[in-house]
């Protein structure tokens, strides 16, 4: 869209497409014409804009030829990290993105990804490289099944590069990569490396700016980034609670929560709740995938986390100050246990086998979404948006498979819940 068409919208059109691709930003820090062009001409479109939104907060917004980056530098003394995913990478793929990475940078052109592996190989057992060394062909002694599983991570490590548009795929024969996971034979499929794209992959002054303290008096700097970090929690964590934030900062939120509020929704076009304990933005039911986890979703373990959950609330002591709720380990596994027993016909073979597998399935779940964390001695400390999720309800309804007209027990079940998020 051209400038001149772009500026002649209505307003509130400008607005949304605005607010839009700042949410696609926030999902998709780095992104090129490639892998997003509808997004990416979106970005263009509303750059003023979202350049301005990006300063807010302290994020830097780069573009080059094909490629946007968000940067989420660090602000103040405390070094942030990005908001948790909800299936984060293991160590181990996140040691081969970054091998993978720094052999891009020697590649000018096409390349294939036994080439790639060949290279993240020779790099991991360089003397200045302190991992364990990469290796998708191991000895007979090792078995075929240990090299299948790194040549596995390798290429999920592959396929981050090209969702983040540093390499482009130029062949699309998946039986190519299937033949190299599968047997480590074969070119595993041709790329070509953006060199665009994987300057802005790892910036340097991000990594200088996390690695180096903020010259200054420690409380000036805080002070001095307090709005800042208050929008962020915001905008990436969709919930800012007195309770996390240090005295002074919990003071500033609430005596600001008219101005945070405002300029939340007017980024974001989300609503803002504004409670006794703390904040809660409500993204836009359209919001990119990535920003709004779909939870509980149609899972048995989310809805056992859930039951568990309304269990531990109800047999808690009352809310403290901030609204949270501390439960002894003791107490929870004896609400595991009882819900277990409860709705025993709903457990699948995975939820089986104990108390402690039961525990060790939902409290991830539960940790990874925010209503829970979990203290040195295993004590839940729920948090307030737990209230949200109230009263959860199972119905069962059978269903006949298609092959021999029997009921199939994996498809029975029905989530329900009060609506009150």
């Amino acid at each position: 869209m051209t400038a001149r068409v772009y500026d002649e919208l209505p307003e509130s059109v400008r607005k949304h497409t605005a607010q839009r691709a700042w949410l696609g930003l926030l999902a998709f820090p780095i992104l090129t014409y490639q892998t997003n062009p509808r997004l990416y001409r979106a970005v263009l479109d509303n750059r003023g804009t979202l350049t301005r939104w990006a300063a807010r907060v302290g994020y830097r917004l780069t573009t080059s030829v094909g490629v946007v980056r968000l940067h989420r530098d660090p602000a103040g003394p405390e070094l942030t990290a990005a908001p948790v995913t909800v299936e984060p990478p293991s160590r181990r793929e996140l040691v081969l993105r970054i091998l993978l990475a720094a052999a891009c940078e020697e590649i000018t052109g096409s390349t294939t990804v036994q080439y790639l592996s060949d290279a993240v190989r020779a790099a991991s057992v360089s003397p200045a490289c302190h991992v364990t060394p990469y290796d998708p062909n191991p000895g007979k002694d090792e078995g075929r099944r240990k090299a299948r599983m790194e040549r596995q991570m390798f290429l999920k490590a592959v396929d981050h590069m090209v969702r983040c548009g540093v390499l482009i795929r130029r062949t699309s024969d998946d039986a190519l990569l299937r033949q190299w996971e599968d047997d480590g034979e074969g070119i595993g499929g041709g790329f070509e490396v953006n060199p665009d794209a994987l300057l802005q992959f790892i910036d340097p002054h991000t990594v200088h700016r996390v690695f180096t303290a903020d010259s200054g008096y420690v409380e000036d700097v805080r002070t001095a980034t307090r709005r800042q970090r208050m929008l962020r929690r915001l905008l990436e964590d969709t919930a800012l609670l007195y309770g996390d934030l240090r005295p002074e900062d919990a003071d500033y939120a609430r005596a600001q929560r008219s101005s945070l509020a405002a300029a939340a929704t007017e980024m974001t076009g989300g609503a803002l709740e504004i409670r006794a304990e703390g904040m809660l933005l409500r993204l836009p039911e359209d919001s990119p995938p990535g920003l709004v986890v779909a939870f509980p979703g149609s899972k048995r373990s989310s809805w056992f986390a859930l039951n568990i959950l309304d269990a531990a609330i109800a047999a808690g002591p009352p809310p403290d100050a901030v609204g949270r709720v501390a439960v002894a380990s003791a107490v929870i596994d004896e609400l595991i246990a009882e819900v277990a027993a409860r709705y025993a016909k709903a457990l699948t073979d995975e939820l089986r086998g104990g108390v402690g597998r039961l525990r060790t399935a939902v409290e991830p779940i539960l940790q990874t979404v925010g209503l829970v964390r979990v203290s040195p001695s295993r004590e839940w400390i729920i948090q307030p948006t737990a209230a949200r999720f109230r009263n959860p309800r199972v119905s069962f309804q059978p269903v006949l498979t298609a092959d021999n007209g029997e009921f199939d027990t994996n498809l029975m079940i029905n989530l329900e819940m009060d609506d009150s998020r």
